[in-house]
């Protein structure tokens, strides 16, 4: 079996569509756990934003020889995701992006002593209180920027909005939280 683990996205794609199952594998441990978190901000539940993302890497892998990607795999997967979200939202009944509010990260922090993580742990708890305040759009734009490390223009891409809207609103939110986050020093 190859080594995909210095492989691009885009490399460990093309293994997929020639079948390679441990491409799949390695391209879901990778984007599975910001994908759940990207996908709760949609539909406000664990278990469906669990299903919409496993229900876009089922997809993939049963449509691998006909899906032509024509920007890069990581926005086209959250793209799916989105889609898929919405989807579900449909069914349901409900409205697109009613009652922002997302997951909280949870990072892996294995070197920060225990002080450390506490004042992470407060400083993350003051910024996510902040990101609350903020216009539901704005607060999913900053969290695909800064959280997820999507790029403008991915994020761009994925909603179907205007690379300078997505600047408009980064400006607009790191503005906010800047003015009312002031660390003690």
């Amino acid at each position: 079996m190859p080594d995909h683990k210095l492989k691009s996205d885009e490399e460990l794609f093309h293994c997929l569509q020639e079948g390679d199952a441990a491409a799949l594998k390695l391209l879901f441990k990778k984007y599975y756990s910001t994908l759940c978190h990207f996908a709760f901000a949609f539909v406000k539940s664990t278990d469906l934003a669990q299903e919409a993302v496993s229900d876009v890497f089922l997809h993939i892998w049963l449509r691998k020889k006909d899906i032509q990607i024509r920007t890069n795999l990581k926005t086209y997967i959250y793209t799916a995701v989105r889609n898929r979200c919405i989807q579900y939202l449909r069914h349901r009944g409900n409205r697109f992006f009613e009652d922002m509010e997302t997951a909280g990260t949870d990072h892996m922090i294995s070197d920060l002593n225990a002080d450390r993580l506490v004042s992470f742990e407060e400083l993350k708890d003051d910024i996510e209180a902040l990101l609350r305040h903020l216009p539901e759009k704005r607060q999913i734009i900053f969290r695909m920027n800064r959280l997820d490390g999507l790029s403008y223009q991915e994020i761009a891409d994925i909603l179907s909005i205007s690379v300078h809207t997505v600047q408009n609103q980064m400006t607009a939110a790191v503005k906010f939280i800047a003015q009312r986050h002031r660390p003690e020093r």
